[in-house]
């Protein structure tokens, strides 16, 4: 082929990219000044690019009268309308106004319902909508969320800081619409008549009016001045901020839609980082108390190149059941999973039974028993266990003769690894399991004088912190001894999450969570929810046994005997 001919496939082969091809530019309207990493969206979500430092962007797209949106934090959405090929295609976005109306009543959540009535069906029955009133915490606050709410840690009573501080900042993350409202009052414990920041909870306008979360104060508690910013707004500029980045509703006095990204991971850690205050000066420098926003960054989750990237929203508000969004306008045919479930769920059971893989080795050999256990956390963007440091994990090991009790008649340990107090002191039946064969999982924190566990606004220290990361494994050991006679033995190890350590739950008296629903903690079998187990059947084993595993052993020993008993007779005879 000639030079010419080459040319001129090449000439036509660039026509026909650029005939796929809209060009153009994203830019801030009035200054025509480039945004860089600005979203430009296909309506519906099919198509997506990020404009470069310049503010530019190349779709490979083709087509008539199509809608492309462009998005970036800071801004209103805007579209505009074009056919393929185009060039110099400009989408110049409106500055979100930085003011903020303190005399705006932040709108009910059947307010939003109106036209989001699907999503507001789903939150209605999450953990947010119910955190406006938590009989735990309240009975951690002033003692009055049950009946036996005074017993235990009482903050208004037993903190260090009960009368420097008597508000403490639980309404930041758990009535954060009072805290808007009127920054620093206290949790509002009234069982008889509930203000409406009591039955919002953490309401649909509390989160879509969030216009900025500031990362560099990420540890200081829910929706606290400065470090989270609001955008409330005067007459004729409802702006509510969302995450998808093709949004082409625009109704001023009703919604103004404005891309806020850090609503999938920063926003989660206002309420889900924070830490102590042990100066008291509003700098919270202290020991965190919940660190599972820094737990996810510091993992290969956070990490946008990585394969296993996931953020709060890709795990905890799973795909809807379809990718309506609004039950008044028609719905853009976007991909379903675009659309997030309002449930926001954290620790039901199926996260629980899908958050790290247990496995168990027993070998057998002589007159001992040896198990190892080994737990990954490979399905989780944080550590296991997380939040509030209350929380734990018990490993339960067990070995017992067939036909035994493995509570009442174990075999006899030979080595120490054993459960941490914490894991519960008293009759292992009754869910009791400090000192039995396992391991604790926990973040302890300990008081000015060294005592601990205390709780989280009085943490000077931790004890230990043995939680397992995301992607990282824990493995331990157990050796019993083997009864002397040989027989099956049992092995069993169990993993067992508890929302509390046993000692409060029990110097509370609860057997409800704080929402109401039944307590796995003091409920039979496992006493705690039961996450992951391994059990195993070794037959032939025990301390006059062969060196070696089941019936093979038994065989052998036999032959030998035999081999033994002919011997014998042929010199007897």
């Amino acid at each position: 082929m000639s030079i010419k001919n080459v040319i001129f496939v090449v000439l036509f082969m660039a026509g026909v990219v650029n005939a796929q091809q809209i060009n153009g530019t994203v830019v801030v309207s009035g200054s025509n000044t480039p945004i860089a990493n600005a979203l430009v969206t296909l309506h519906g979500g099919s198509n997506q690019v990020t404009t470069a430092v310049d503010g530019s962007f190349i779709m490979n797209i083709t087509g008539n009268n199509l809608l492309l949106v462009g998005a970036a934090k800071g801004y209103f959405y805007q579209s505009v309308t074009t056919d393929s090929p185009a060039n110099n295609v400009i989408i110049a976005l409106e500055a979100v106004p930085t003011t903020d109306n303190a005399s705006y009543q932040l709108q009910s959540p059947q307010e939003c319902g109106t036209c989001h009535a699907k999503q507001l069906n789903e939150w209605q029955g999450s953990p947010m909508a119910q955190a406006g009133f938590n009989t735990w915490v309240n009975d951690i606050y002033a003692g009055n969320g049950t009946a036996g709410g005074m017993g235990g840690f009482v903050y208004t009573r037993d903190s260090a800081f009960a009368q420097s501080n008597p508000n403490s900042e639980c309404a930041a993350c758990h009535q954060p619409q009072s805290w808007i409202d009127n920054p620093f009052t206290p949790i509002d414990t009234s069982t008889t008549n509930p203000t409406p920041s009591v039955q919002h909870g953490v309401s649909c306008d509390v989160c879509h009016k969030v216009a900025d979360v500031d990362t560099s104060k990420i540890n200081f508690p829910g929706i606290f001045p400065g470090a989270v910013h609001f955008t409330r707004p005067d007459f004729g500029n409802q702006v509510m901020y969302g995450v998808l980045g093709d949004v082409d509703f625009d109704v001023p006095s009703l919604m103004r839609a404005s891309y806020q990204p850090q609503m999938r991971a920063e926003l989660c850690a206002a309420c889900h980082q924070d830490a102590a205050d042990p100066d008291e000066n509003h700098s919270y420098t202290g020991v965190i108390s919940e660190p599972t926003y820094l737990e996810w960054l510091a993992s290969e989750y956070a990490n946008p190149q990585s394969s296993q990237f996931a953020d709060c929203v890709d795990c905890h508000m799973g795909p809807s059941t379809d990718n309506e969004v609004c039950s008044v306008i028609p719905t853009p045919n976007r991909p379903v999973e675009a659309v997030r479930n309002h449930r926001i769920e954290g620790s039901t059971p199926q996260f629980l039974e899908n958050a790290v893989d247990l496995n168990m080795q027993v070998n057998g050999s002589g007159s001992e028993l040896r198990v190892d256990v080994t737990i990954t956390n490979n399905q989780t963007g944080h550590h296991v266990p997380t939040g509030v440091t209350v929380r734990n994990m018990i490993l339960l090991v067990e070995a017992w003769e067939e036909g035994q009790d493995p509570l009442v008649n174990p075999l006899v340990q030979t080595n120490n690894q054993i459960i941490h107090d914490l894991g519960g002191i008293g009759d292992p039946a009754q869910g009791y399991y400090a000192g039995l064969p396992g391991k604790f999982y926990a973040k302890v924190n300990h008081d000015a004088n060294g005592n601990g566990p205390t709780f989280f606004t009085d943490a000077t220290g931790i004890q230990f912190d043995n939680r397992i990361p995301a992607n990282q494994s824990d493995s331990s050991s157990y050796t019993f001894a083997l009864p002397n006679q040989v027989g099956d033995v049992h092995v069993r190890a169990r993993l067992i999450y508890r929302k509390a350590f046993r000692f409060l739950v029990d110097a509370k008296g609860w057997t409800e969570d704080g929402h109401g629903a039944p307590l796995a903690d003091v409920a039979a079998p496992n006493y705690g929810f039961l996450m992951e187990s391994a059990q195993q059947v070794v037959s032939g084993l025990g301390a006059t046994s062969v060196p070696g595993n089941g019936k093979l052993s038994l065989f052998i020993l036999a032959g030998l005997l035999m081999l033994l008993s002919i011997g014998y007779l042929k010199r007897t005879y």
